[in-house]
């Protein structure tokens, strides 16, 4: 029974990340023979991963991949439910992120156009306005993400349902890594659940998944990389090899274009694994060296293809030809200023990214920027005491790119343990002489401590959220063998602490949501009320920025009003006066 309940775990997990794949992949392609987004894309690509699923399973149980379908759809259904009755109320959802999953949906073709020439004459539900800097993201900035939302939104006819990728890379990642854990790697079945829940279930997800933001998406693609990298140098394991390699393309392709920070993550962790894997079958000899050459070589030379010159077209490859460097407008000609010095705190300006490192994972929860005042007073980070926290500081969760301490209020006596336990692991591994373990562990720390020590934003806990990873390879290892009872305890009390840390954000998150949700649903049932007894409605929006609003407004068939771009309110991102 254990078993049928994780290959269907597996199966379900691995048909949501064909699905997944196939919407992005595909859509970006249909962009080069001018067909855009459609409300028959979903249905049809639903289709045809059926079917692709059924080939490649055809060997299986039929029953397990029958369970596992069902499951995903399931999963899929419920998601797309849940997430269209909730209201993105972020600044990033409500800019550039909604203006360009608006505009495929009504028509865009990034391919051939710019944002702002996809005027209502073309489809769309207002002209972009001039000064409205969304339109320079929407046409620069990775795509991944918003081709997605675009085709579900498209189907469903609800902006807000597209936001359901975080949810459905949580699940992916959560049923990969427990079917590894309790089938492969022999952990208690319970301990595997802990261990992938407390790693897909985390703060950084937990405050994005219901809003548009990217950066838990990007972290959990990294999660599938470090899968990916551990299981082809894990000689005791045997998992089919192509399962492996698309699962990696998959994360790959995902994270070049989630972010354009992912194309440098994923460039730097795959040479490590790359390098690594290599040198392990250089030991085995020259003919399982010059082959795993061959493979790996071309894999990714054509996944890389395939990420930024394909599905990246419209932003990397674009950025390089027209704008001189394909990380505009971070980089090149005319970019923006970095926004991970641009916002760091006044008090960070001199010192080392160590530092401030440190002292984000040691500070109260709060956001802390150079543009924060008491006063005629800079607003700086306050050091706390690890373990402790206020429901003050709980409250400041539910805010969904938090800079200080934004891995939990726990996570500062959390990252001390974890750091005990990761040095004690290292001790022990070296001491056991299990240096095929050692090396590839000291590896991947490595890279991640590297990473910290050059990325300017590493303070900022969305930008680094791959770090969440450190504490579970520690809960593993505590977990992995019931029979030593003195780690079995620790391992409990690290769990119920992980659970804790978790569990606090949680409550502030889905109190947010709720919130949020009631106050905006009243709004706008308020006003489509009042243009239901009125004609011509004029409106004035909180910033011109915010123009995606404009979408929710479509979405409700509301048609008799008209927008007032020159007088601005001056409030939240939701609110706009009639």
């Amino acid at each position: 029974m254990k078993e049928k309940i994780l290959r269907t775990i597996k199966k379900s997990a691995m048909f949501l990340l064909l699905l997944t794949i196939s919407i992005l992949v595909i859509t970006a392609c249909l962009f080069f023979v001018k067909v855009t987004v459609t409300p028959y894309h979903l249905p049809i690509i639903y289709l045809l991963v059926i079917g692709v699923y059924w080939l490649v399973y055809k060997k299986e149980d039929w029953k397990i991949n029958l369970s596992g379908l069902i499951v995903a759809t399931m999963i899929f259904i419920t998601s797309i439910v849940v997430f269209s009755n909730i209201y993105d109320v972020t600044s990033d959802g409500n800019t550039y992120h909604k203006l360009a999953i608006g505009s495929m949906k009504n028509g865009w073709n990034p391919v051939y156009e710019s944002s702002k020439d996809f005027t209502i004459e073309k489809g769309n539900v207002f002209d972009p306005a001039e000064k409205n800097m969304n339109t320079l993201w929407a046409d620069h900035y990775t795509k991944g993400t918003e081709i997605f939302a675009a085709v579900i939104y498209a189907f469903t006819g609800n902006i807000e349902s597209g936001k359901i990728y975080t949810v459905l890379f949580m699940y992916i990642v959560f049923g990969i890594l427990v079917s590894y854990l309790a089938e492969h790697k022999k952990v208690n079945i319970l301990a595997s659940f802990a261990i992938a829940l407390l790693l897909v279930v985390n703060p950084i997800t937990l405050v994005q998944m219901g809003n548009y933001y990217i950066d838990a998406s990007l972290g959990l693609m990294l999660y599938l990389i470090f899968y990916g990298m551990i299981v082809q140098c894990d000689d005791a394991v045997k998992i089919d090899k192509k399962e492996t390699l698309f699962i990696m393309a998959s994360a790959i392709i995902w994270g070049i274009n989630i972010k354009l920070t992912g194309i440098a993550f994923m460039a730097i962790f795959c040479a490590v694994g790359y390098f690594y894997l290599l040198y392990k079958k250089y030991k085995e000899g020259k003919e399982a060296f010059l082959k795993e050459l061959k493979l790996q070589t071309i894999f990714y030379v054509v996944v890389v293809i395939l990420s930024v010159v394909i599905v990246g077209y419209t932003s990397y490859f674009k950025n390089m030809i027209f704008n001189g460097h394909p990380l505009y407008p971070l980089y090149g000609e005319g970019a923006v200023e970095n926004i991970g010095t641009k916002e760091a705190p006044k008090s960070f300006a001199e010192k080392s990214r160590l530092r401030t490192f440190l002292i984000s994972i040691f500070s109260k929860g709060e956001n802390v920027s150079a543009s924060h005042y008491k006063g005629d007073n800079p607003v700086l980070p306050k050091l706390k005491i690890p373990f402790t926290f206020t429901k003050e500081e709980v409250e400041n969760y539910s805010i969904p790119d938090i800079r200080m301490s934004g891995f939990g209020p726990l996570f500062g006596g959390i990252f001390i343990l974890t750091a005990i336990g990761t040095l004690y692991i290292i001790i022990d591994l070296i001491r056991k002489k299990k240096y095929n373990v050692l090396i590839p562990y000291l590896l991947l720390l490595g890279t991640m401590a590297l990473l910290i020590l050059i990325f300017d934003g590493n303070y900022w806990a969305r930008y680094v959220a791959f770090i969440y990873a450190t504490p579970m390879f520690v809960l593993y290892y505590l977990l992995k063998n019931t029979d030593n009872k003195i780690k079995m305890i620790l391992g409990i009390a690290f769990t119920l602490l992980l659970t804790l840390n978790t569990a606090l954000v949680l409550k502030v998150s889905v109190s947010n949501m709720k919130t949020s949700t009631d106050y905006v649903s009243t709004r706008l049932e308020a006003f489509s009320n009042h243009c239901k007894e009125n004609e011509n409605v004029e409106i004035r929006l909180s910033d011109i920025v915010y123009q995606s609003i404009l979408y929710n407004l479509d979405d409700l068939k509301i048609k008799n009003y008209t927008v007032n771009q020159e007088k601005e309110i001056g409030k939240d991102v939701y609110l706009f006066s009639y």
